[in-house]
């Protein structure tokens, strides 16, 4: 059984991902390419069938998740005085699977 726990968190398949965004703003005079990396991948689950029986929190399912990531910042060219051309997004370093924080991750 603990042969299968450990297995189970070693077959996941969640890890940061290159992923290509893009990032406007009407002001600004251009549109900017950003590759950055993201968690994506597949986690182990299980649903159990005793559901009524059990409190809401037992039911929540693992999800590739961020566990270290950092903020980058970049400047979109082309922005008048008047507006802010900074933007920040995360960078991830590391991923794992585990409950999703609503905090800083779209769930």
């Amino acid at each position: 059984m603990l042969f299968g726990l450990a297995c189970g968190q070693v077959m996941s398949f969640c890890f940061p991902t290159e992923y290509t965004m893009h990032v406007e703003r009407k002001e600004c005079a251009y549109c900017l390419t950003i590759n950055t990396t993201i968690c994506a991948g597949y986690c182990m689950t299980r649903d159990i069938n005793g559901k009524l029986f059990l409190p809401k929190y037992a039911l929540s399912q693992d999800v590739c998740t961020y566990k270290d990531f950092m903020y980058k910042t970049v400047e979109i060219p082309g922005c008048p005085r008047h507006v802010t051309p900074y933007f920040s997004y995360p960078v991830a370093v590391s991923c794992n699977c585990g409950k999703c924080n609503t905090d800083y991750s779209d769930c």
